[in-house]
């Protein structure tokens, strides 16, 4: 995240945004060689309210290339040249198993509610990024500091970390007046990609928090830190478009899916662990409408779907 900083700071802001032709960005390395490993996370002669924005801009920009990219991607692959929604059939065959009914006015709100809402999720992401980049944290630049072993290792450990904390703050989410927050991403009941970040922004820095929360606990390498935060945005665009790798274990699009439609099953970001001894799981593969011999379950979800 450093450097991703400093190229901003380099190759963007001063050159294009203030003018600056000779640019005095200093690169991570180079300031960890004239000041220390834990003095400045950037060229201090810039402002912490000048990184404050420039971090933010880039969270935000990096945030929505990603999920117009990535979402608009998969809608086509899997819902329009798949057909999904638009033969108002399901295909239990098909490249999207996952019954959906075009509706443009859902689109456009989910569009409109993932941009607004990201724009606020990272600026509340913005003072904790800024603590562990000021060297507060655990993120290290060296694989030799723990070694090849603990660096394959690390992001195992953060993917179990993440899923624990988040299976309970999801399941707190939907307990009472918390669920007034979690409500507005529920709304979209048949999910599209384009709903991955359609939260109240509260509750999406609540849910994402944690990875944050993880380099605070346990060192990670600076790059897989922030290929980490890259993934995980890409996995939550991954879960929303109904179409899953049946991987054992792992809490996929299909688990989705059914959490959004049977609302109390499926907490999960990753596993199914917590979901299975908790007594929250369903195994979306005897639910419709990925078994379309499911008819009680059609009957159901078509229920909850008109908000019965």
């Amino acid at each position: 995240m450093d450097y991703m900083v400093y190229l901003c700071n380099k190759h963007v802001v001063d050159p294009y945004m203030l003018g600056v032709s000779n640019s005095p960005a200093i690169s991570p390395s180079e300031i960890r060689q004239l000041y220390g490993n834990d003095v400045y996370p950037w060229n201090p002669e810039y402002s912490l309210m000048r990184q404050a924005l420039v971090l933010w801009g880039f969270l935000y920009t990096g945030g929505l290339i990603s999920y117009y990219i990535m979402s608009t991607i998969t809608y086509n692959l899997f819902f329009v040249d798949g057909k999904a929604g638009f033969d108002n059939k399901s295909s239990k065959d098909g490249p999207n198993p996952a019954f959906w009914r075009y509706n443009k006015t859902q689109l456009i709100e989910e569009i409109v509610t993932s941009t607004w809402s990201l724009f606020i999720m990272t600026g509340m992401t913005v003072p904790v990024e800024l603590f562990i980049l000021s060297g507060r944290g655990n993120v290290y630049h060296g694989i030799s500091d723990y070694g090849l072993v603990y660096f394959i290792l690390s992001p195992i450990l953060f993917l179990l970390f993440t899923d624990s904390l988040i299976y309970w703050i999801h399941r707190c989410l939907h307990w009472g007046i918390f669920y007034k927050l979690h409500k507005l991403h529920h709304k979209f009941k048949e999910t599209t990609p384009f709903s991955a970040f359609a939260f109240h922004p509260i509750d999406g820095f609540a849910q994402g928090f944690p990875y944050h929360l993880f380099v605070l606990f346990f060192p990670m390498h600076n790059v897989l830190h922030a290929v980490t935060l890259a993934t995980v945005g890409l996995w939550t665009i991954n879960i929303h478009d109904r179409v899953t790798f049946r991987w054992t274990f792992v809490n996929g699009a299909a688990h989705h899916t059914i959490h959004h439609t049977k609302f109390n099953y499926n907490y999960g970001q990753y596993f199914i662990f917590w979901d299975y001894l908790c007594g929250t799981y369903l195994d979306p593969r005897i639910c419709y409408p990925y078994d379309p011999n499911d008819a009680l379950g059609k009957r159901q979800v078509e229920k909850y779907l008109k908000g019965d």
